[in-house]
């Protein structure tokens, strides 16, 4: 079984083109071992190679970054590396975002810093779903080490 190394769409043997993203394959000669994400999954190892684990699960994981919702893909989707990934990252940044407001509320100093927060929280929401539409598991920064879901 041949996969392509960009997408991980399945390959019907000696196809020379990726019918989905067009790229160059090695004639269907590669198998699900050598298989790769264009992305930095394999650097995780908590991630499970599974070729339309990917496509099959973005749109819903887009939830996973608008707050309360990331119980939505979490609990639809448990057996998704994907989807637990970044539920992970949503619910990190859910807490971040909480924590934040609650500081808002100290004078002065809350004040700046609840800004502060509130601006690199939004950064980390549009790059949090930027990922998942690029089907990629990068962390967010400086918050996206902790792991809450394993």
């Amino acid at each position: 079984m041949a996969y392509c190394k960009q997408c991980g769409t399945q390959l019907s043997e000696g196809s020379t083109f990726c019918p989905s993203c067009g790229a160059k394959s090695d004639g269907g000669q590669s198998n699900y071992g050598q298989y790769q994400y264009n992305s930095q999954a394999d650097q995780n190892p908590n991630y499970s190679h599974v070729p339309n684990d990917v496509k099959d699960n973005k749109l819903i994981s887009i939830l996973c970054y608008f707050g309360i919702f990331f119980l939505i893909p979490l609990l639809s989707r448990p057996d998704s590396a994907f989807v637990k990934f970044h539920s992970n990252q949503g619910l990190v940044l859910f807490l971040f975002v909480i924590i934040a407001r609650v500081a808002a509320y100290i004078p002065f100093f809350g004040w700046i810093i609840g800004i502060a927060c509130g601006i690199f929280g939004f950064v980390c929401f549009i790059l949090g779903i930027v990922n998942v539409c690029n089907g990629e598991t990068k962390e967010l920064p400086l918050i996206g080490q902790i792991q809450i879901l394993k």
